[in-house]
């Protein structure tokens, strides 16, 4: 744990030497960070426990020196924030600038590069699953046997080439993502053999600490950025925090203590000015800015999520199974016939028998037919494990704005001083918005747009365009409201109408207008608590007010307007409140998602009150939820709790986002996180599943798995459905063939201490193993349960080892069923065995035909929870696949291949033991499901 005193003092105190043009050095600055190589990024590395090889826990200092550094700055005035990085007000000369460049360094953040082709090549042929198969074919070449070699890898290359197509081809499909347009920026600079600042548009990526740049709607900023002079400056800070509203930024030093976004004079790469103007002097770029952090993390961390980890313990199971079974069968069977060198190859047909090597090949399989099947229902699959994650996912952590919402501003309603409906609520405030002079902002136009499809057509309507500006009194952060002074052909009356935060506008009323019929009383003190308490009544509804009143001036020629003595005796009308409101189909998605077993967590940087109302009106429960600086102080012991239990996530810093999944994931969960924000992108990378949007910025695509093509929670529920269905494929093959082998090792134990040859010919199990294996192609094309459909599944490694010790033995149990019958009833024993060794051959064959019929067959008894061919049929596809695998495995031995596998005729005789055999095992497999589904409550 890094010592927060220390990191500050550190951060707030280092120094720097920059050479002004005549060769003298300054050094108070703070454009570097405490060290070179050790900056800022790497404290906030350090905070994460990023590069602790311990478990990173949460850490109460976290994102405190950005909030520190930038309270530092803010408190500063003009001239000392000037003083402090070496930056004339003028701007910088040319010849300065360059210095600066060469000394910082090109204002770019870090990206995350594409995995390039021969790397996810590497990772496709470094599956565990094909590390040991390749482990079983190098030892089968070692030994001669060149069919288990050929066959093994086989199955290698088609399962590494199939993953590799997927994703390289995802891959290329996003790299056009990649934004290619230069961006320019506004900057003073001053030319050599010139001591006048000139304003010239430069590259983005020339921006350096100490550049002066004038500020104006619709410019982005270029690095992190003080403000120096601002006139009614509105800041979009939706990328970063999420909310839907612009910000109001100013000049004035400020000691308040706030959030990193909410800090008064400062703005952060990547925001952008909705309205106003200013200048703004730059003090960090690249990668010392605030964005740059989140960006190095991302492309300096690797995460792990729950289906790569379940892989690798499905592997390390059946390699453990093998490591103590196979010995033991090569000795026992090279004790029991005396043949050491057969017993030995025997061992290793066990240990391909142990293995299920068609799992890369159907897992890819699955995985490739779940991202063609969602890329027709409006998703794209970056990385093929996402698919199985989206399946097991039980919590979805998602941001508000344009997920829960519209991502449009909507004026909600506008009501008197009674709370009801208020025609002059509306029309006052539609004049002042239609006639300002400044940029019009969303909240403007959306009373423009309701104004007008209301009223537009009606008589009112008319009237209101008839009035023309006289003059304007434009927002300014004192007054926190605007005026405009209208006139109407032939009246002689003005009309001022004012519109604003409704503290501000009530300061300036003396008169207040009730009810429909317009009757105006003296507003006393009595009176404006009412109407702040309505205030606050629509703002606990996560609704944004304003408010308007108006009054009327006799006209009179040449008369010299005076905001403080004309924007006084006001009449109160009333108030205006706005809302980004729900999506129509977000109820439903949300009680689907409730339906399938996954909880909605809602993660934002909208204030509280908003979100609240959001998620209650969705139907999100709203009974525990918790703000960002509230969490921000809480205890690291308390933190996982909170977050367990809190279903909504207010004020949320981007790194506060991180530790929050981070939490989820150390509870089990498995956690998606819907985001499109340079604020998601840590949660993005870090969850399960990162799903975000084709409008999405760039870093917050970069860190997803999966993109949709349509920002709608339904979209998510069809995915989950589909990632289900993967994973329920998957499943049923995983738990069938390690059960099964399980169960085959079994016999192979008892087979070798009971007969006097070995029970299979080694490439009789390789045949078997691989006529089962073809049976099994057809999986991903297979029905699954509903009931199976609405439940998480993650991945278990406990599941699986429950399944194979329950059901392995089973098919023991029936193997020694057909050994016995073939032993005593056929009388194919030892006795018969001396006289004549081909009643190996025949035996081996017996036990070769039950084998693979149990095994291919098994798939329609594990893959239901209800009863196979009776309750529930497979897919059409699985159906005819095992159909025709049995009546080869039936007739091979008849056929010109018998002799050459060493097979031979079986008689008639051998089939009523057969017969006996499968139904037996049909039942039982039955009777032990129920019980297992009601010991253990599950299944697949």
């Amino acid at each position: 744990m890094v010592n927060k005193d220390d990191d500050k003092k550190r951060l707030l105190e280092s120094t720097i030497s920059i050479n002004d043009d005549d060769g003298a050095t300054k050094t108070p600055t703070i454009l570097e960070h405490p060290d070179k190589d050790d900056g800022c990024v790497a404290g906030v590395l350090r905070f994460l426990g990023l590069k602790a090889k311990k478990k990173a826990e949460k850490d109460p200092n976290k994102e405190k020196i950005f909030a520190e550094r930038f309270r530092e700055l803010s408190s500063l005035d003009k001239d000392t924030m000037l003083g402090r990085i070496n930056a004339p007000a003028s701007g910088l000369s040319e010849q300065e600038a360059k210095n600066r460049l060469l000394k910082y360094g090109r204002n770019v953040i870090s990206e995350v590069k594409p995995v390039s082709w021969y790397k996810l090549l590497f990772t496709a042929f470094t599956h565990p699953f094909n590390i040991v198969l390749t482990i079983i074919a190098a030892v089968s070449i070692a030994t001669g046997d060149y069919a288990t070699f050929a066959v093994v890898m086989f199955m290698v290359f088609m399962s590494a080439i199939l993953r590799f197509y997927e994703e390289h081809k995802s891959s290329k499909a996003f790299t056009h993502l990649k934004s290619l347009i230069k961006t320019t920026v506004t900057v003073l600079r001053i030319k050599e053999g010139s001591s006048v600042a000139e304003e010239l548009k430069i590259d983005m990526e020339e921006i350096v600490p100490g550049d002066i740049i004038p500020l104006k709607a619709g410019d982005v900023f270029p690095g992190d950025v003080r403000i120096l002079e601002s006139n009614s400056l509105f800041v979009s800070q939706s990328s970063l925090t999420g909310e839907f509203l612009p910000v109001e930024k100013q000049a004035d030093p400020t000691d308040e203590h706030t959030s990193i976004f909410d800090t008064p004079n400062i703005c952060l790469m990547s925001t952008n000015i909705v309205s106003g103007s200013g200048i703004g002097v730059v003090f960090d770029t690249g990668s010392r800015t605030y964005i740059s952090s989140i960006s190095e993390i991302l492309t300096s961390t690797q995460t792990t999520n729950a289906f790569d980890v379940g892989v690798k313990k499905v592997a390390y199971l059946l390699m453990g199974f093998g490591v103590v079974l196979v010995p033991i069968v090569i000795v026992i069977n090279g004790l029991t016939t005396g043949q050491w060198i057969n017993s030995a190859m025997f061992g290793l047909s066990v240990a391909v028998g142990l293995t299920p090597e068609m799992l890369p090949m159907i897992l890819n399989a699955n995985l490739a037919k779940g991202a063609s099947d969602m890329s027709k229902k409006k998703t794209i699959v970056k990385q093929l494990h996402s698919i199985q994650n989206m399946g097991a996912m039980d919590i979805l952590c998602s941001d508000k704005t344009g997920t829960l919402t519209e991502d449009e501003v909507q004026l909600h309603s506008h009501t008197g001083a009674d709370k009801e409906s208020s025609e002059d609520v509306i029309t006052y405030s539609f004049l002042n918005s239609k006639n300002q002079k400044g940029l019009k902002n969303v909240l403007d136009i959306s009373i423009i747009e309701t104004y007008k499809e209301k009223f537009e057509h009606s008589p009112s309507g008319e009237n209101a365009m008839t009035y023309s500006l006289v003059e304007e009194f434009p927002f300014d952060f004192t007054r926190r409201r605007v005026s405009v002074i209208l006139e109407q052909p032939g009246n002689n009356q003005l009309l001022l109408t004012c519109k604003g935060a409704v503290e501000e506008v009530l300061s300036c009323c003396s008169h207040l207008s009730l009810g429909q019929n317009g009757q105006v009383v003296e507003l006393s003190n009595d009176l404006k608590h009412q109407m702040i308490h309505i205030t606050n009544e629509l703002n606990s509804d996560g609704l944004r007010v304003l408010s308007v009143a108006t009054k009327t001036i006799t006209k009179v020629d040449g008369y010299e307007w005076d905001v403080k003595n004309d924007e006084q005796g006001l009449t109160f009308h009333g108030f205006l409140a706005f809302i980004d409101p729900p999506k129509g189909d977000c109820a439903a998605a949300i009680h689907e998602l409730r339906e399938n077993s996954i909880q909605v967590k809602v993660l934002t940087g909208d204030n509280l009150a908003v979100a609240k109302k959001i998620c209650k009106d969705v139907g999100i429960d709203v009974s525990r939820v918790i703000s960002g600086p509230e969490l921000e102080e809480v205890d690291d012991e308390d933190f996982d709790q909170i977050v367990e239990e809190c279903t909504l996530f207010a004020k949320l810093t981007p790194i506060q986002k991180y530790n929050v999944v981070k939490a989820l994931k150390r509870h089990g969960h498995t956690v998606g996180f819907l985001g499109d924000g340079v604020n998601d992108a840590l949660a993005l990378r870090e969850a399960d599943i990162g799903i975000s949007v084709d409008t999405a910025t760039n870093i917050a695509k970069d860190a997803s798995d999966i993109i949709l093509l349509e920002k709608s929670l339904g979209v998510i529920n069809t995915a989950v459905l589909t990632g289900r269905t993967t994973h329920a494929n998957t499943i049923k093959y995983i738990k069938m063939a390690a059960s099964s082998n399980f169960g085959n090792v079994f016999s192979m134990l008892i087979a070798s201490a009971w007969l006097p040859f070995i029970p299979l010919e080694p490439l009789q199990m390789l045949t078997q193993n691989l006529l089962y294996d073809f049976s099994q192609v057809a999986i991903p094309w297979d029905n699954v349960d509903e009931e199976f459909l609405k439940i998480p599944h993650p991945w278990s490694i406990k599941s699986l080892f429950k399944f194979m010790v329950f059901l392995g033995p089973i098919s023991s149990i029936f193997d020694v069923t057909i050994f016995s019958y073939m032993w005593w009833y056929l009388g194919w024993d030892a006795e018969h065995y001396r006289h004549d060794p081909s009643i190996a051959s025949i035996f081996q064959t017996g036990w070769y035909v039950e084998g693979l019929i149990t095994q291919v067959f098994i798939v329609h008894m594990i893959r239901t929870i209800k009863v196979p061919f009776i309750q529930r049929w497979g897919s059409w596809q699985l159906v005819v696949n095992t159909l025709w695998v049995a009546a080869l495995c039936v007739a091979i031995p008849y056929s010109p291949l018998g002799p050459l596998l060493k097979m031979t005729g079986l008689p008639l005789m051998y089939y009523p033991g057969l017969a006996i055999t499968f139904f037996g095992y049909f039942f039982l497999t039955q009777l032990v499901k129920k019980i297992y589904i009601k010991v253990f409550g599950e299944w697949l």
